[in-house]
């Protein structure tokens, strides 16, 4: 007469810790096939020095990806810079001249950096060039409004697409204060750890 073996607890227990181990693998192996690989990547502080480096050699940056990607850096500046109800204190953050624009719906000015550059990335799979503005920061490099922190105005490395995200629209939300920046460190302050790497040239 045959007999059929019953499953020990045990056996249940190891059966059981090997399928958690396989699915555990398998879920890290999903998530490292969906991250995006880095781009190659540079900063210029104008587009006449983008130019400039389009017509040396050995370089993806081209005379097109340059003026695309300025015009884009104009865009984001429009929509995302950093804006204060102070200019002595947009000076001060930002080392550098701030302007001044009108309040929407009037009632004063609020003032906003210069660019101080931008970057831009070469994008995979035939995506074109994304950009962002960047300027100086109080403690030192630069940052993008969506948080990639700068050490140099110019200079070429390999970064993730994330370090094009767009900031925070600022244009018709409340200009930073005093209280504001002593509240978050300032701009850039809060950004850097975000996972995003620093860029060096």
């Amino acid at each position: 007469m045959s007999q059929t073996s019953a499953a020990t607890p045990a056996t249940t227990s190891k059966r059981s810790r090997h399928v958690r181990i396989a699915l555990l693998g398998a879920a890290a192996f999903s998530l490292a096939a969906c991250r995006e690989e880095d781009v190659p990547s540079a900063a210029f502080p104008t587009l006449d020095a983008c130019l400039e480096a389009a017509a040396g050699p050995g370089t993806w940056v081209t005379e097109e990806s340059c003026e695309e990607g300025f015009g884009q850096a104009l865009e984001a500046h429009v929509e995302t810079a950093p804006r204060y109800d102070d200019q002595a204190l947009c000076e001060a953050e930002h080392g550098g001249e701030c302007v001044a624009e009108e309040r929407p719906g009037g009632g004063g000015s609020i003032f906003l950096p210069l660019m101080a550059g931008y970057l831009i990335g070469n994008m995979l799979g035939g995506r074109g060039s994304m950009a962002q503005p960047f300027y100086g920061r109080s403690s030192g490099g630069f940052a993008t409004p969506g948080g990639t922190v700068l050490n140099q105005a110019r200079g070429t490395t390999s970064l993730s697409p994330n370090a094009f995200r767009a900031g925070t629209p600022t244009r018709t939300a409340a200009p930073m204060t005093r209280a504001t920046v002593n509240r978050t460190g300032g701009f850039g302050a809060t950004r850097t750890g975000t996972g995003v790497r620093s860029f060096g040239g």
